[in-house]
Formats: C-alpha cells, sequence, structure tokens
C-alpha cells in the first residue's frame, strides 16, 4: 500500500490531469472494438492512474464478464462515464468535495465496464 501523502500530492499533481487522458484512451481502445481488451485494461487500473489506489481484490477477467462489460460500455458506460468523471472533477475542485471525487475517480471502472 502506498503512503497516504504520496498519494494525495500525486492525485493533485499527476493524477488530477492524467485521469481525463487516461479514461479518453480507454474510451477510444474500447470503442474500437478489435482493441477492446486493452480498453477495458485501462479502465481497470483509473483508480491507480489518478491515486496511486491498489484494489486488493482483483476479479480474473473471464470471457463472460468482459461481453457484459463490453454490452454496458456501448449501451450505457461510455456517456455515463463521461458525466461522473465531470461530476468528480467537479468535486476534485472544491476542498469539500474532494474525499468524495476522489472516491468516485477509484471506483470509475464499475460505471463504465462494470468492472
Amino acid at each position: 500500500m502506498t503512503n497516504i501523502i504520496l498519494r494525495f500530492l500525486w492525485a493533485i499533481f499527476i493524477g488530477s490531469w492524467l485521469t481525463p487522458i487516461w479514461y479518453f484512451l480507454g474510451f477510444i481502445f474500447t470503442a474500437l472494438i478489435i482493441s477492446a481488451p486493452l480498453g477495458i485494461w485501462f479502465f481497470e487500473r483509473i483508480g491507480y492512474v489518478f491515486s496511486l489506489y491498489e484494489r486488493p481484490e482483483q476479479e480474473k477477467i473471464t470471457f463472460s464478464r468482459s461481453l457484459k462489460g463490453l454490452l454496458w460500455f456501448y449501451l450505457i458506460g461510455w456517456w455515463l462515464g463521461f458525466i461522473v468523471l465531470a461530476f468528480a472533477e467537479a468535486c476534485l475542485g472544491t476542498l469539500i468535495g474532494l474525499p468524495l471525487g476522489w472516491w468516485i475517480v477509484n471506483r470509475l471502472d464499475k460505471v463504465v465496464i462494470l468492472g
């Protein structure tokens, strides 16, 4: 587990601008059907990109889980992810909303691909 002070500094100085770029790359890779597994990989690691957050329980990717995640992404996840990411970035811009924004970004993969 990474030091909380390092995670906080990373989130402020690097994660805040890198996360939307990472999300966009994941969106592009998932939208292109050939590179969809790479896009899913991007979304599963978005919490780590934002704040060096490592989930202790990591499920294995199976075909049915990937197919379910891709169907969700193509029907709902792509636009819902943009809305949730914009809301999280707005929360991160305020001192009082920082914990909520942090929590949302670390779980963004569950919104986008049902990760």
